[in-house]
């Protein structure tokens, strides 16, 4: 393609040469006029160099397509290769994380420390000396995987309905945060007659903000047998992932559900409104749920969900509609179809009361309005000697979080009578 340019571009200037020449030779002839013979031969040499810039342009269009062509060709091939790098280094971090829980930091070989990259600093500042501070990212957050993250994060969710209902927010530090909330939906417009001021009475929107921390749990310390360390084929990432992860679990789903936020998060029921209205102390009814449901605000009923133990669903189960229905609904597996309370959703939250006097054993709402604030990754510190003589490795894991209703009106809570 280049040569054909290049051959083009050299015949449009030898033509350009010899318009030239003709108009040099009139001018040399004291300005004549071009001859009928020059005036054809001037006209001829442009229709050549029209010609000849047609088909410079679509040798460079296709000179252009062609890079475009190599360029998408490298782009992928470059993507491709940075998804193989990416995914071997992932895997090249994942096992040397887990040599790193088995043996300890200074029995990994160099290609397994290069693998923990950034990592291999925040492990020799502390990980391995119990000095290290649970609150710095950079003193160690950092020396989880993101796929043993993830894996405590399902792990979370299979031991509490919080974390299926609200909407998990992840920071990268602990810094406290105060998140914008606005209600407005008890504010109307109004007409406004011919010729009147449109500005007493007004009415602000209701902003305000919750503020959001990071409070620090805990596993405590898991211990781990040396000899089913060394066991090669023993999992011992899924072992400690699945053990923290219930013991985060609970703790977090308990405060999540009904703390009352002093030094810990808020629970969702301490700020959510209250549904009383013909509520029997000891009993549920088909109209009850029906009743919570609409005295949810339509804003956020659309997406709105049930919550309630496991207790209470067996309960539920067992009513009917004027009609003789049955409310629940078991849904279809096989069309992706959801189980159902009175065509709404539900998710199951054993730290939810069961039905009883006082006791606010079912919620409705938009629970994507409670706010969980993760911060980082989980930090899980190896301790080498604390249970030597009993032959053993204890790891224990750390994780920062908070959590707060944005607005009160999305959630309401059944509430039974109290007597």
């Amino acid at each position: 393609m280049f040569d054909k340019l290049k051959s083009l571009q050299e015949k449009k200037g030898r033509i350009v040469a010899e318009q030239r020449s003709i108009i040099d030779k009139a001018e040399a002839e004291n300005g004549r006029s071009f001859s009928a013979e020059e005036r054809s031969a001037f006209d001829k040499h442009d229709a050549d160099i029209d010609d000849i810039d047609r088909l410079i342009k679509v040798y460079q269009r296709e000179e252009a397509d062609q890079r475009s062509v190599v360029e998408a060709t490298e782009k992928v091939e470059a993507e491709k290769r940075g998804k193989q790098e990416e995914a071997g280094a992932e895997t090249a971090h994942r096992q040397a994380f887990d040599a790193y829980l088995r043996y300890g930091f200074s029995e990994l070989t160099e290609a397994e420390k290069r693998s923990l990259g950034g990592f291999q600093k925040a492990i020799e500042a502390g990980a391995e000396t119990r000095a290290q501070s649970s609150g710095s990212g950079a003193a160690g957050g950092y020396l989880v995987p993101r796929e043993f993250s993830n894996e405590i994060e399902v792990a979370l969710k299979a031991y509490g309905g919080m974390l299926e209902l609200g909407r998990i927010w992840g920071t990268g530090t602990g810094a406290t945060v105060d998140w914008p909330t606005m209600d407005d939906t008890a504010t109307k417009g109004r007409i406004l007659s011919s010729g009147t001021d449109a500005t007493p009475d007004s009415t602000d929107l209701g902003f305000g903000s919750k503020t959001l921390g990071a409070f620090t749990y805990t596993s405590d310390v898991i211990k781990v047998d040396n000899a089913l360390m060394q066991d090669s084929a023993f999992n011992l990432g899924a072992l400690i992932t699945e053990a923290m992860g219930i013991r985060f679990g609970r703790i977090q789903n308990e405060h999540y559900t009904k703390a009352d936020g002093t030094n810990k998060p808020r629970g969702v029921i301490i700020d959510a409104g209250e549904f009383v209205t013909g509520v029997a102390a000891a009993a549920l009814t088909a109209d009850n749920l029906l009743d919570l449901l609409h005295d949810v605000n339509r804003a956020y009923r659309k997406n709105g969900k049930y919550t309630l133990n496991d207790l209470t669903l067996a309960a539920i189960r067992k009513l009917k509609d004027q009609e003789g229905r049955y409310i629940w609904s078991m849904g279809d597996m096989q069309k992706g179809t959801p189980e159902t309370i009175w065509g709404h959703q539900y998710v199951i939250n054993d730290d939810l009361a069961d039905i009883g006097a006082g006791k606010k054993s079912v919620g409705f709402g938009d629970f994507s309005k409670y706010i969980i604030r993760n911060v980082a990754q989980p930090l899980i510190i190896r301790l080498t000697e604390r249970f030597a003589e009993y032959n053993q490795t204890a790891y224990v894991g750390f994780m920062r979080t908070d959590a707060r209703l944005l607005n009160t009106g999305a959630v309401k809570f059944l509430k039974h009578a109290a007597s």
